[in-house]
């Protein structure tokens, strides 16, 4: 009947504190059947997590398992009962700035194994391009992996273009070397743009670990600025800076950094995650002072597994190979300009690319 809801009951079998209890939801999804497995939220902060469902009823509010108003709704099916896993689907997805997206992309293998600092590659069809994207957070309960990317080229377009339900056609990962953070007890993250959702993890990581954290993000203006939330939950203490002024105090991260310097803040490590120009001088405003710098060359990656020469770099006067060999380096060794130089050489491709793609979607909207 029109006034009747279906209902789940949900098992979360996973997760030892609440397997077995058989929680009740809302199913916006018709055609759930028990043995189905489901993302749903649980728990005071809502986070999803993957349970299977044991029950299913079709009832009007007044024969609710529990009353409507405290029973909370299924997010997604990802396995039907005699089906296949929806493997690499988007399960969340919200623009963070005019040019940043994010996404949870359901992929539980690649959620049980990463660590900060790691990447993995993905295709957004089977016809696309294969690009390396860091991971900027992973719940392993729900199984799904957060990417974050900014929207400059052909393939982030495209990526950019999809829709939540919608699945990728590749999803590999982890890879790369994980940011070192055992042993650190006093460290300082510094991140520039879409930067800082590689350096978010890294600075979760150390804070989980009992380090104190202090971190400096910086953007171009008040527009650009992103995970400042989730930057305060973490840091001890946390400046934002804005080129302009819009935001937060005006000027460059170096500035800060400095004078947290000369002030005496004695760090056991200094982590640069953003342009290579940035890196570039957090690494010559630290020199002074003998503090370690490691720096994240994820930037010059391009297949991301050391096959293409892309991220080649010197680093203490020997070649390496950003994916393979990092992304993580000590920033006193890496020969910036030399990186620099040569990420220049593929601007003129990327920019045919990107207006390909656009001329591509235009006329799809037409």
């Amino acid at each position: 009947m029109n006034d009747e809801r279906y209902f789940a009951s949900v098992d979360f079998i996973d997760d030892p504190n609440v397997a077995g209890r058989g929680y009740w939801y809302e199913c916006p999804i018709e055609d759930v059947e028990r043995g189905d497995e489901v993302l749903a939220p649980l728990g005071r902060h809502s986070r999803l997590q993957l349970g299977v469902v044991r029950q299913t009823l079709r009832a009007r509010d007044a024969e609710a398992p529990y009353p409507v108003y405290l029973i909370k709704s299924i997010k997604d099916v990802v396995k039907k009962r005699q089906g296949e896993y929806m493997m690499y689907k988007i399960i969340e997805k919200r623009s963070l700035n005019p040019t940043v997206t994010m996404m949870d992309i359901f992929a539980p293998l690649v959620a049980k194994k990463a660590l900060p600092g790691q990447f993995v590659i993905l295709r957004s069809d089977e016809n696309g391009e294969r690009i390396p994207l860091t991971v900027a957070g992973c719940n392993v309960k729900a199984g799904t992996v957060k990417i974050i990317f900014q929207v400059v080229g052909a393939t982030t377009i495209k990526l950019n273009d999809m829709k939540v339900g919608d699945c990728l056609a590749d999803f590999v990962g982890p890879l790369g070397r994980a940011t070192e953070t055992e042993g650190i007890k006093k460290a300082c993250i510094v991140g520039g743009g879409v930067g800082c959702a590689i350096a978010m993890p890294v600075a979760q990581k150390l804070h989980e670990l009992g380090c104190e954290v202090h971190s400096v993000i910086g953007f171009r203006n008040s527009d650009l600025v992103i995970l400042e939330d989730e930057f305060k939950a973490c840091s001890d203490r946390l400046t934002v800076v804005t080129d302009d002024g819009s935001y937060g105090r005006k000027g460059v991260v170096t500035e800060p950094l400095k004078e947290a310097l000369e002030k005496g803040e004695n760090y056991d490590m200094i982590i640069a995650i953003g342009p290579l120009i940035m890196m570039k001088f957090v690494v010559a405003t630290a020199r002074p002072f003998g503090v370690p710098v490691t720096v994240s060359m994820n930037p010059i990656m391009i297949d991301g597994t050391g096959m293409c020469g892309g991220c080649r770099l010197t680093v203490g006067g020997q070649t390496k190979f950003a994916c393979v060999d990092g992304p993580d380096f000590n920033g006193y060794e890496v020969d910036f300009d030399e990186a620099m130089e040569r990420g220049n050489m593929y601007s003129d491709f990327e920019r045919h690319a990107r207006d390909k793609a656009c001329n591509l979607f235009k006329k799809e909207a037409e």
